[in-house]
């Protein structure tokens, strides 16, 4: 006999990107809806959910880690259920069902509006441990979902699933092909957030450039961007992962005048000769995304880049790394991530010859992550004896002797922080920091208004 719904813990963990995190959320908001009670992830629950992520080797490594210590719980008889969602069993359910019998339930990307009945049904007896299905899920502004990052800072999901077929990505056989939400669906999800006091809405896609163009009239960042200008407030849009490719012109002039977008754009760029990007089907130029850096930097000078590349894919020369290496230490990118190949199967590059060594892959980023350090300490440098405009986070997670928070440049959890060693301000609420000291990723000042 189960107990009462009503008495159910259930506890999260997410793991991977800020779309799986999205993903969470809605969980934990059907399971509210439901009457279950969440509990934080190291308090004792009836039920653990593991949202996983299966992007690359690395990514896989972590979620059967997690996997194996909530499974240790479950056999000292403090847990009910293990739930394995999101990405991993999407991509291998079959081999996890047989090879990890301590799982309870495995539910794929596709499932999670039924998460709650799954649950109650295993909970009253049923066998069924396999729900993973094909079908993609778009929530919209009306979704249940409860909010995990602080109340401050927010993600919006504005589309689901690539189009894209580059030769090392298994995220469109995981996660489908393109299908973007309704622009006025969009918006009405910033405008209630801008209600209750969010200021600042990371969006984030697997392609932010690819929105709507699935859609019937076809739609495109561009528009959606644009309907949110007439919104009111004093709140930050930030742009997460923009491919190079469908960056017109005028987007970036909307990126320079729109009134809530900072000036920051993720672009992951992953190489820059010709040669890889060919072998990578990324579909542009090395010409192209020097034209396309240019430019960006030409007509918004002030603006902050991220980016990413991978080191070690099939076919990466010397002559490929060196001219990579050249492009990093002259492009001067504020933020860069850097990635050793992974060689995931199901993928063109898989079976692709002249593999590289790992031993060579990581020397490559050795050597990237070298010269990207001396580049972010140089640019933050520039900062020193300016004063720029922070959103309040509180008290330092480093020390209880500062404060901390973040300027437009520096997004949550990826990028480094402002640390501000005198003045306060209300959490959540945005200050002006005269900065003082610059380090390699962090800055430091203090509150001046």
């Amino acid at each position: 006999m189960i107990q009462e719904k009503n008495k159910i813990t259930v506890t999260l963990t997410s793991l991977g990107c800020p779309k799986n995190l999205v993903d969470s959320e809605i969980m934990i908001g059907f399971l509210k809806e439901d009457g279950f009670e969440i509990v934080e992830p190291h308090k004792p629950a009836h039920v653990h959910i593991i949202n996983t992520c299966s992007f690359v080797g690395d990514a896989k490594a972590e979620s059967l880690e997690t996997i194996f210590t909530v499974a240790q719980q479950k056999e000292a008889g403090t847990l009910q259920l293990l739930v394995v969602t999101g990405c991993l069993p999407q991509r291998y359910a079959i081999e996890l069902i047989k090879e990890i019998p301590e799982v309870d339930l495995f539910l794929g990307v596709g499932d999670y509006p039924k998460i709650t009945e799954i649950i109650k049904n295993k909970l009253a007896g049923k066998k069924e441990r396999n729900f993973v299905a094909t079908a993609q899920f778009l929530p919209d502004h009306l979704t249940p979902r409860t909010q995990t990052t602080p109340f401050y800072t927010k993600y919006v999901k504005i589309s689901e699933g690539c189009s894209h077929q580059c030769s090392f990505c298994t995220i469109p056989s995981i996660r489908g092909t393109l299908i973007s939400r309704k622009s006025q669906d969009v918006f009405q999800e910033i405008e209630t957030g801008v209600a209750h006091n969010v200021k600042e809405f990371n969006l984030v896609a697997q392609d932010l450039n690819e929105y709507g163009r699935d859609l019937e009239p076809r739609d495109s960042l561009f528009k959606l961007l644009t309907k949110l200008e007439i919104l009111e407030g004093d709140f930050w849009l930030r742009l997460l992962y923009m491919y190079p490719l469908q960056f017109p012109n005028k987007l970036i002039d909307l990126i320079k005048e729109h009134p809530h977008i900072i000036k920051y754009v993720d672009i992951p760029l992953q190489h820059i000769s010709d040669n890889l990007l060919k072998l990578m089907d990324r579909g542009s130029s090395s010409l192209y995304i020097h034209r396309l850096i240019d430019q960006l930097k030409t007509k918004i000078p002030e603006i902050t880049l991220r980016t990413t590349f991978i080191v070690g894919h099939p076919g990466e020369t010397d002559k490929d790394f060196d001219q990579l290496h050249k492009f990093i230490k002259d492009y001067e990118f504020q933020h860069v991530g850097v990635f050793k190949y992974s060689n995931e199967e199901g993928t063109p590059s898989f079976n692709m010859p002249d593999h590289v060594s790992d031993k060579i892959m990581e020397e490559r980023l050795h050597i990237l992550m070298s010269a990207q350090k001396e580049i972010s300490q140089k640019l933050n440098q520039q900062y020193i004896g300016k004063t720029i405009k922070v959103l309040f986070e509180g008290e330092s997670q480093e020390t209880e002797l500062l404060y901390q928070g973040r300027h437009a440049g520096q997004a949550p959890d990826i990028d480094g922080i402002t640390l501000i060693n005198s003045g306060s301000a209300s959490i959540g609420s945005f200050c002006d920091v005269k900065i003082t000291e610059a380090f390699e990723y962090d800055v430091l000042g203090e509150i001046v208004s």
